[in-house]
């Protein structure tokens, strides 16, 4: 969600009259950025009887702000940083207010579908504990992590049931939208990933290690040979995609463990990765295709 929704969901939420929304969260939206930041560092936000504290703001920051200081130095770190922060105010908002309307409205998540969802993810990993120490590296247990996928799709459902057919965006706030936010408008690096894993128990003594490496070694070099990636990774891989050829999926870069994440995202369509070693084990990757990032054209965009 971004501004437009924003001021769409203002309007529509209004008129529904949730109580106590409508002179705090007015106060909230026309305050410039450095005085909204400024408060928001201090205190929690309270909408209606919900409150948003700081620390789930600098939680929902992290990825981009990792991003940001990468990119960016200075004064223009620290707009982009004050800018971002707000974006993520509006959007604690925007969440707990449609959350707000779900519940006024009887809306709840379907088991099915969060199973659904958290289950697309943890099949991206080669197993569950590397799943587990993903989340971890997020700052998340597995139930701050459901609750998560439930509001995902609380908000989501809500917005189909209950206010889909009632926003009314303006053509002059698109285009504005547009360009004021330009950064939002650059698509992030995919890749679609297929994966050889040979699995290295804890206790791997060192000898163990070292000729698990040289079977990795082994199934590289027949592949540069012209050995198939996938017929191998049906044979040799220990990992969960070993039925589907060792095809994973298009990923983003927080959906791979730290240690793979350069190599995967830094490799072109169809090359193949040097042996990479995790806590877990030995991997070779291969980029079925390489999506590098991208500006969306303002006709896709809108």
């Amino acid at each position: 969600m971004n501004d437009i929704p924003y001021k769409a969901f203002l309007r529509i939420i209004t008129r529904q009259s949730l109580p106590g929304f409508v002179v705090a969260l007015i106060m909230l939206a026309s305050m410039p950025a450095p005085a909204l930041s400024r408060i928001i560092d201090g205190v929690a936000i309270i909408v209606n009887r919900d409150a948003v504290l700081v620390s789930e703001i600098n939680a929902a920051m992290l990825p981009l702000a990792q991003e940001y200081r990468a990119k960016y130095g200075g004064d223009e770190l620290k707009e982009k940083m004050a800018e971002l922060r707000e974006t993520i105010i509006k959007q604690a908002v925007e969440t707990k207010l449609i959350l707000q309307v779900a519940k006024t409205n009887g809306i709840v998540a379907d088991d099915n579908e969060v199973d659904k969802r958290i289950d697309a993810v943890n099949r991206r990993f080669p197993s569950e504990a590397e799943f587990s120490l993903a989340l971890e590296a997020k700052g998340l247990t597995p139930r701050e992590y459901r609750e998560q996928v439930i509001e995902q799709v609380l908000v989501q459902e809500t917005i189909k049931r209950v206010l889909g057919s009632q926003i009314d965006v303006r053509e002059d706030e698109i285009e504005q939208y547009y360009e004021t936010h330009p950064d939002e408008f650059n698509t992030r690096p995919m890749v679609k990933l297929a994966q050889i894993f040979l699995k290295l128990p804890a206790s791997a003594a060192a000898e163990d290690v070292e000729e698990t490496r040289q079977r990795a070694e082994r199934l590289r070099a027949q592949i540069e040979d012209g050995m198939d990636f996938g017929e191998l990774a049906e044979k040799h891989s220990e990992g969960p995609y070993r039925e589907k050829k060792g095809v994973i999926g298009v990923i983003g870069p927080e959906e791979i463990l730290p240690e793979l994440e350069k190599t995967a995202f830094g490799l072109e369509s169809g090359e193949i990765s040097p042996v990479v070693q995790t806590p877990y084990g030995f991997h070779l990757l291969k980029a079925l295709e390489a999506r590098q990032p991208r500006k969306i054209e303002f006709e896709e965009a809108r």
